[in-house]
């Protein structure tokens, strides 16, 4: 929904209705007019007597404040006869306008022009009556969706004003240009025929030909001193100005104006509303506490009002502004404060304010009806849409009702983030009938929602609007398969296209020429210089544009911009969801056989059918063609997974396509150049999965070499993937050669090695040439592999320019992440954690640890594996976490100073490990598992192992001396996901013995421990991707269980461990320094178990601590925030519900009273006002309160490492839903220490917890989920 308009048309509709002056000035007895400071045509009001002039004033004044009752009892105590007049008409309408009653503000203009005409005024001469036409042209944009008077009004105010000097204007002409431009910014939602141009020539600075630009206009009016007038033309340059910085610049240079100005200006009118504009724009653009600070200003100089307080209510659109630019976290926090703000009694009471408030809402609803499907949220959505819409027609706003129904009919995510004025991207339009899904029950209800709107208002002719519409519905008649409805409407595009061509060439007006007026201008020879003459508007350029360059993206159907170009011609075959490229393909063979474009033996060459007679032949492509769709035509083109095509019967294939679509074919030449380029490089893409190297090395080359002679919209389309093609090639080259050649001769001075290795820098350079760094990134790990056979057998050459590359990689793969220093919070996690590029760095760490696992030395060998693996687990949150530390460490000793360059954190070494070692009393051993390559690169050539088989897991164990130990693990990773894959979460299973023995099938992840550690002694488990998720402590050595053996915790990265002892550490030493050598155990204790024993675990934990829980209504989440805010808070206990979704991790969270505490909220705690209460112990007895998934970064994403982030030292949770008996024996049992004064080992006292359950309840079901993560010594005081 177009927000952009709401504001530009608020910002113009109340000239200085934000702002008031200390004192109402009383007109004088000689009309002295420049004592009113209040209406708009203040200049005009010795017009009218003196009581009248008076009263319009006061009116003016309670509009300007929002006091609408009383100002519409104002102007009902105006005589008729005089309420008439187009003075007090203007302001009345404006008063209306405010209050967005559109209905109202078109009916007062016209009751006016109508008693005008009635009684034999002039309303024709240029001037007041020419402000009303444009007002009300403007009104009937908005409730009739015609443009037709605004065009006939924008060509009378410029025949007015294209020969007035800016000098010789007053607030009259100021007030029609301001509708006059508004009318020049929505121009494009009627037609794309125009030319904006032709409309700018005024206003003129001189007599000389040229015109004056806005900034200019507002420039010259400031230096006049009319600062009211300058303040409604920075109401419109603001939506012709490029960027925040200019607007900004606009807005200080008025404010610096308000120095200067007379008294008899309204000046605190003026700045109020000033200051207001320039937060949105400082909102924009990120500096919020700058925004704040003028916001402040201008609710501060509101406060001037010269009314009594209950009044005054313009402090409600300086409110708008601010949420309006305001970025909040995430769609539910949007949807509750926009919820908040629509129940205030001020906002129902202003409908103008409670629109914009529905419409947030609305749009907020949508988003989390998108994210989960879910009935209810269909229900609120839909209760809160019909809502919005009732509102709108109640007020007579046609527009903004269509622009919602497309919103919510299919379109709205392009019409909600593209700016109204701007062109839209057609193309992405088409492609959300899901969308339509998740709101309709069918998405005939769609079409029907469009067909009622147009009934109701037949005079609705915004052409462009209409044509997304039209659009939008024929998507829909395609997934539904209604051919002929296609073709209709589409039928229909064509004629609106026609009525957009003619309707510029119309001469109509309605009103007459008068000396004055320049004939010229008015007749349809002259006024054919208003369209666009080459079709170079901009709409049409995007839309042709962007159409070429996604048309992947896109739906079959062409997007030209005249489709009567290219008929439609659709077959109920084509299904829904087909690739565009193939549904394209067979829409032309299918024409091509009928016009005989193509020969019968070319298309039974494409379609693979056998030879025949010639009769017989014609007639098996016609029944061919006919079945077809496009994914069994892809199939005939490519074959299948297993059996792709060959190449000699592609090769023949390819020579007819590159000869009809490049020379043959008459349709549009960009999408037949674009479809070949498409056709061979999906041939490439069903080869790269296969062992064809030679197949794959050819259709690379092909592909390549068919991208220079391509036209440059297609050559520009597809350049952007010649280095992964080119790279590609080059892979499978090295792949033949080394195939072809005995294995020692595949090395570094090799011929055939270093023809790959050139072809690799071309790529590389290509790519720096570019500036493209994930191209960069993705060829030096290629060219890292390249050297990578030669490295494995520790050839000194290969291995140096190993190393290099991939260290080279590593580098470029850092400098992507240099633009995420501005993010903070989950916005800041979730790049991270979602980064497709994280995907291609996550291949350095294997292939470099496969590589050292060959160094002859054991202990270099474990040592440089222990690196590398903190390394690789140091590239997520454990980074940001270390970066976020060292930026608070560098503030807090100089606080003016930037954040801290990235490469300025080393990799975790041995040495940081020994202050947590002696922390926890010196016997600990740190366990890691990794990923490596442990087959040879000729193995997985030759067949001799199986290629697609993963390899097995590497364990590195450091004790506390720092001995260190290498292993690899003696099962795969197929064996080990393959009991993964088994194991189930549900109650039912976990209860069964079955479930313990199907676990222990994992025991050789920890076989190496029997060597490596000694009973008793406290284990840090490092796990990787799917291991996250499983309770290891429940593998034996042995035949001993590691729990019963071992206190064991649990940490993402030894990183992430290292940095929360960081944490606890300075935390407890500046706890003990405020305190008088005392630690504060501040607890805060939330939840609502469902049991009556969790209950009363719940109540005794309360009386430990000597603190009350918070359970039930008590348990919400701006509770939750304000406990986890707190100074000395050293405890969060949480007992209740949780939930953990496998789809959507980003949603895990605690049911709290009022909604759920995501782990968004807790990503998005603020670090910086909580850097005095790091380091606190958190658990989470909710179900399923430690499940995590693995990120595409391979990092863990779930509650745990979200409250490690944001500042806990350490954390208990489950690892699946519980018994809630369970949880109340392990709070009993766990906390059984904590009353007295010292140091807490979290490890033992879980170890001791989890034995005592087992006991009484030995199923793994009741004892396995409770796990420590984080540091586990923990320090409190006995009070």
């Amino acid at each position: 929904m177009a927000s952009d308009l709401s504001s530009i048309v608020h910002s113009l509709s109340l000239s200085d209705t934000h702002s008031i002056t200390p004192m109402i000035p009383q007109p004088s007895n000689d009309k002295d007019t420049a004592c009113f400071q209040y209406g708009s045509l203040t200049s005009l009001y010795d017009t009218i007597p003196t009581s009248v002039a008076t009263l319009v004033e006061k009116a003016s004044l309670y509009c300007r404040v929002r006091a609408f009752p009383e100002c519409h009892s104002t102007f009902d105590s105006i005589p008729v006869n005089i309420r008439r007049h187009p003075i007090v008409t203007y302001e009345e309408y404006l008063a209306c306008w405010a209050q967005w009653r559109l209905s109202d503000s078109a009916k007062v203009l016209e009751d006016a022009l109508t008693w005008a005409r009635e009684t034999g005024k002039d309303i024709e001469t240029f001037g007041l009556y020419t402000l009303l036409r444009i007002a009300l042209a403007k009104a009937e944009l908005f409730t009739k969706g015609d443009f037709t008077k605004a065009r006939d009004s924008m060509r009378e105010v410029k025949t007015w004003l294209q020969n007035v000097t800016v000098d010789q204007y007053a607030d009259l002409q100021i007030a029609c240009l301001a509708h006059y431009y508004f009318l020049i910014l929505a121009t494009h939602q009627a037609t794309d025929k125009f030319d904006p141009q032709s409309f700018r020539q005024i206003p003129l600075a001189t007599n000389e030909e040229g015109g004056l630009n806005i900034t200019q206009l507002r420039q010259a009016t400031q230096k006049q001193g009319r600062i009211r007038d300058a303040r409604l033309i920075l109401s419109f340059e603001i939506g012709f100005l490029p960027d925040e910085d200019t607007k900004q610049a606009a807005c200080r240079s008025l404010m610096e104006a308000c120095l200067h100005a007379s008294d008899k200006e309204p000046l605190w009118a003026v700045e109020s509303t000033v200051r207001s504009m320039l937060a949105q724009s400082l909102r924009r653009a990120g500096n919020v506490v700058a925004a704040n600070e003028e916001t402040q200003f201008a609710l501060d100089l509101l406060k001037k009002a010269p009314l009594a307080i209950e009044q005054n209510k313009a402090n409600l659109m300086v409110r708008l502004d601010q949420m309006k630019a305001t970025t909040f976290p995430d769609s539910k926090e949007s949807f509750r404060s926009w919820t908040e703000f629509s129940e205030e009694e001020m906002v129902k009471a202003d409908s103008s304010i409670l629109s914009s408030a529905l419409e947030k809402i609305s749009e907020a609803a949508l988003e989390i009806l998108q994210a989960d499907p879910s009935l209810n949220n269909k229900a609120v959505f839909w209760q809160w849409q019909r809502r919005y819409e009732s509102l709108l027609e109640s007020l007579g706003d046609v527009y903004f009702l269509y622009m919602s129904k497309l919103f919510v009919g299919q379109c709205g995510l392009i019409l909600r983030v593209a700016p109204f004025f701007r062109v839209w991207s057609i193309d992405n339009v088409i492609n959300l009938g899901q969308a339509a899904l998740s709101l309709f029950d069918e998405l005939g209800a769609s079409i029907r929602m469009h067909e009622e709107f147009h009934i109701q208002y037949p005079q609705f002719a915004l052409w462009t609007l209409m044509i997304v519409g039209k659009r939008t519905i024929a998507m829909v008649h395609v997934r539904i398969g209604q051919q002929d409805e296609v073709i209709k409407i589409f039928s229909e595009i064509s004629e609106i296209m026609r009525q957009q061509e003619l309707f510029w060439t119309e001469g109509s007006t309605s009103w007459q020429h008068h000396d004055h007026h320049d004939a010229a201008n008015l007749n349809p020879a002259a006024n054919q210089s208003d369209a666009g003459k080459e079709n170079t508007s901009l709409f049409a350029m995007n839309m042709r544009e962007t159409w070429f360059g996604d048309w992947v993206d896109t739906s079959y159907i062409s997007l030209d911009r005249d489709v009567r170009d290219y008929p439609v011609a659709l077959g109920p075959q084509l299904s829904k969801g087909a690739d565009p490229y193939m549904s394209t393909l067979l829409q032309w063979l299918q024409r091509a056989n009928t016009e005989t474009k193509l020969a019968t033996a070319e298309l039974q060459c494409i379609l693979d059918i056998a030879e025949e007679e010639p009769m017989a032949r014609e007639l098996e492509v016609a029944t061919t063609l006919q079945k077809l769709t496009p994914d069994t035509l892809k199939v005939r083109l490519y074959g299948m997974d297993d059996n792709p095509t060959t190449s000699e019967r592609w090769e023949s294939m390819f020579r007819i396509f590159e000869d009809w679509l490049l020379h043959r074919a008459d349709y549009n030449e960009t999408k037949r150049h674009i479809l070949l380029g498409a056709l061979q490089r999906q041939m490439l893409d069903s080869l790269i999965s296969t062992t064809r190297q030679l197949d794959i090395l050819q259709a690379a080359e092909k592909l390549l070499d068919l991208i220079p002679r391509l036209n440059e919209e297609a050559h520009r389309h597809l350049e952007g993937g010649t280095v992964n093609w080119r790279n590609i090639a080059c892979f499978a080259k090295k792949n033949i050669v080394a195939q072809q050649n005995p294995e020692n001769s595949w090395n570094e001075e090799s011929r055939g090695f270093c023809e790959v290795l050139d072809m690799y820098k071309i790529s590389l350079q290509e790519s720096r040439d570019r500036g493209h760094l994930m191209n960069e990134a993705a060829t030096l790990l290629y060219m890292a592999q390249h050297y990578h056979h030669g490295a494995l057998l520790l050839r000194p050459a290969a291995y140096a320019a190993f190393i290099e590359y991939l260290d080279a990689a590593d580098t470029v793969f850092n400098k992507s992440r240099e633009s995420w220093k501005v993010l903070k919070g989950w916005a800041k996690v979730e790049k991270l954690l979602s980064a497709v590029q994280e995907q291609q760095r996550l291949m350095i760490a294997p292939l470099l640890t496969s590589v050292i696992c060959q160094l002859p030395e054991e202990d270099v060998r474990a040592r440089v594996l222990w690196g590398t693996i903190q390394m690789a687990k140091s590239n997520g949150l454990g980074w940001l976490m270390r970066t976020n530390n060292a930026v608070e460490t560098q503030r807090a000793d100089d606080p003016g100073r930037l954040d801290v360059d990235f490469e300025e954190l080393p990799t975790l070494t041995p040495e940081e490990l020994i202050p947590i070692t002696n922390d926890a009393g010196g016997n600990v051993c740190y366990i890691d598992w990794y990923n490596t390559a442990t087959l040879t690169f000729q193995q997985s050539l030759d067949g001799s192992s199986p290629g697609r088989e993963m390899p097995n897991p590497v364990m590195v164990s450091m004790t506390s001396h720092g001995a260190m130990r290498a292993s690899t693990v003696s099962m795969t990773w197929d064996e080990i996901n393959a009991v993964i894959d088994r194991f189930s979460f549900e109650e039912s299973d976990l209860r069964k013995d079955d479930a313990l023995k199907l676990m222990q099938r994992l025991n050789p992840l920890v076989e190496p421990l029997a060597a490596a550690t000694e009973r008793g002694q406290t284990l840090v488990f490092s796990s990787i991707g799917s291991l996250h998720r499983l309770p290891l402590h429940a593998l034996s050595i042995n035949g001993e269980l590691l729990i019963t053996r071992n206190p064991i915790v649990y940490c993402s990265s030894l990183t992430v461990l290292n940095v929360v002892f960081k944490k606890r550490k300075a935390a407890e030493e500046k706890k003990i320094s405020n305190h008088a050598n005392t630690v504060s155990s501040d607890a805060s204790l939330f939840g609502d178990p469902p049991s009556q024993p969790g209950k009363k675990a719940l109540q005794s934990l309360a009386q430990i601590f000597s603190t009350p829980a918070q359970i039930g209504d008590a348990s919400t989440s701006s509770n939750v925030t304000a406990a986890l805010s707190n100074p000395n808070l050293s405890l969060f206990h949480y007992h209740g519900h949780a939930t953990f979704q496998e789809g959507d991790p980003k949603d895990h969270g605690l049911e709290l009273d009022d909604r759920r505490f995501t782990l968004r909220d807790v990503f998005n705690l603020d670090l910086a006002s909580r850097s005095n209460c790091s380091g606190y112990h958190v658990t989470l007895l909710g179900c399923g309160s430690g499940m995590s998934k693995t990120s595409v970064s391979n990092d863990v994403l779930g509650l745990v490492p979200a409250f490690l982030y944001s500042g806990a030292g350490s954390t208990v949770s489950t690892l699946w839903p519980f018994d809630d008996k369970d949880a109340a024996m392990y709070t009993r049992h766990f906390y059984k220490d904590f009353g007295k004064a010292g140091i807490i080992d979290l490890a033992k006292a879980n170890q001791r917890t989890v034995l005592a359950i087992m006991e009484k309840r030995p199923a793994l079901y009741h004892w396995g989920s409770f796990v420590v993560n984080g540091y586990w010594m923990w320090r409190v005081d006995g009070n």
